[in-house]
């Protein structure tokens, strides 16, 4: 295992461990308006392997960006994912919204942290401190000084971003943020860990924002939760993912004795102990053997038809990334399975019948090269990666 240091301006911190490298960027790199004495946005990135897809992460009220959820964005990085901890302005909690008067509250409180609209009279933030503006100041940045490292893959144009490569998710209030976001944009997937937690005690129901529709599809996103959750508790976190419509077409799992894909449910919950995290509330994003399946699965499982309903849905692929085999999971008992696997020129690569009766089939892809391929399987096309 390598160690590498390297300081800039005393501002921006290098760091690499194996095959990841993390950097610490004060936000006054990105903008000299912003305050010298802020977090740093902790940015990890694979030297090896690159899916080229970014994981927007965005920490819970009063965290660190960098020196919080260190587990999930070294564990996201060894996957191939690009990273980013978000520096932003976080504490005032949702939760702390509970028992307001008014019906809008949460949506006032969201639009603003997010986009700098000011609307609420729980939080100032201006458009500079925004977590859109931070974010885009941040890949600007992040372009400009290391421009053999494809930032740029993430903008759209100078000012807007490229949502289809973009995973948003985060922990407890940033998990919300990381909703509200989706409801605007098409992001690649909407992870959200111990939240989101606009619930309101005063009214008994969800937040309006929750409930209203939003651009990007349910079945792109995630919900992990702690049943034992004693900052925001497991009921009312589920009305929220019940007022998203998650639980339309899928039902809460329970995973801790379970595998991936987890009966292939977006709703998961745990009930692993705290341990030296200390809440459950943090549980979700804790180091353990357990998380580390479970969030391989929330970043990585593919679903057809991804932007249909979940019963559509034919069957799902995991672990992918993957190094030695992939399995594909159909709903319905198949009599066997005919595939075909080429590169992204369209050579063939492969090809292999597999006969028995099962919704459960296993394809050996340790022979392939580290890369992106094309796999045709029963009559459906989708892309797989091969890992180192």
């Amino acid at each position: 295992m390598s160690r590498c240091f390297l300081y800039i301006l005393t501002l921006t911190t290098s760091v690499c461990i194996g095959q990841v490298q993390t950097r610490y960027v004060k936000p006054i790199l990105t903008d000299p308006n912003y305050l010298p004495a802020e977090d740093s946005s902790a940015v990890s990135r694979n030297t090896n392997f690159q899916l080229n897809k970014l994981f927007l992460f965005i920490g819970g009220t009063g965290s660190s960006s960098s020196s919080d959820y260190n587990a999930l964005r070294l564990h996201a990085a060894n996957l191939g994912f690009d990273f980013i901890n978000l520096s932003y302005l976080n504490n005032v909690a949702a939760a702390s919204l509970a028992n307001s008067t008014d019906s809008m509250a949460f949506n006032k409180y969201r639009q603003e942290v997010c986009f700098g609209t000011p609307v609420s009279i729980d939080v100032t933030v201006d458009s500079l401190n925004s977590v859109y503006t931070r974010t885009l100041k941040l890949i600007q940045y992040l372009d400009f000084t290391y421009p053999t490292e494809n930032w740029g893959q993430y903008l759209a144009t100078s000012n807007t971003f490229e949502w289809s490569k973009i995973i948003v998710g985060g922990h407890s209030q940033g998990s919300g943020h990381a909703c509200f976001l989706a409801k605007h944009y098409f992001v690649d997937r909407v992870l959200m860990f111990a939240g989101a937690n606009d619930y309101s005690d005063f009214y008994s129901a969800s937040a309006n924002w929750i409930r209203q529709s939003g651009v990007t599809p349910l079945n792109r996103h995630f919900s992990y939760l702690s049943l034992n959750d004693e900052v925001v508790p497991y009921f009312k976190q589920l009305e929220v993912v019940a007022g998203l419509g998650m639980l339309l077409n899928d039902d809460t799992t329970h995973i801790d004795n379970m595998s991936a894909p987890y009966a292939s449910s977006h709703c998961l919950y745990t009930t692993q102990p705290p341990g030296i995290v200390i809440l459950n509330h943090n549980v979700p994003i804790k180091l353990s053997a357990i998380n580390n399946n479970v969030w391989t699965y929330m970043m990585t499982t593919i679903t057809s038809g991804l932007d249909n309903n979940f019963e559509t849905s034919e069957f799902e692929i995991y672990p992918n990334p993957s190094t030695n085999f992939i399995c594909l999971f159909f709903q319905a008992i198949q009599n066997k399975l005919t595939y075909s696997i080429y590169n992204l020129s369209g050579q063939l690569l492969k090809t292999e019948t597999i006969t028995h009766q099962s919704e459960k089939f296993k394809i050996d892809i340790a022979s392939l090269k580290t890369g992106f391929y094309i796999l045709k399987a029963n009559g459906i096309t989708t892309k797989i990666i091969k890992q180192a």
